[in-house]
């Protein structure tokens, strides 16, 4: 679902689009994913009411998208958060926590 919402997004940026999807371990053994996206970016209003239910700026979207994401990373105990990009576009970071005895 997330990545389906992430190409939702760069199907309205014009010029060239780039989606780079990075991933890691933090020190709070946790893994750490980030998908940097080349689109217009989020103002500030919409950065902070993005993951509501029902918050949406498409005239079609129904604003649930997100907050199903949050809702289910959270239940795993992770957190799902986004940055505007200092160029242009958006950052969408989101950790879980390393179970011991798997291999990320």
């Amino acid at each position: 679902m997330t990545c389906r919402l992430f190409f939702q997004a760069m199907i309205q940026v014009t010029g060239p689009r780039e989606l780079l999807i990075s991933s890691g371990a933090d020190d709070s053994k946790s893994v750490v994913v980030l998908v940097r996206d080349s689109g217009a970016g989020l103002d500030s209003k919409s950065l902070e009411r993005f993951f509501e239910p029902f918050y949406t700026t498409k005239p079609q979207g129904m604003g649930m998208g997100l907050a199903i994401c949050r809702s289910i990373i959270e239940v795993h105990d992770g957190r799902l958060w986004a940055t505007t990009n200092e160029d242009r576009g958006t950052t969408f970071h989101f950790t879980l926590p390393i179970v011991e005895g798997t291999r990320a």
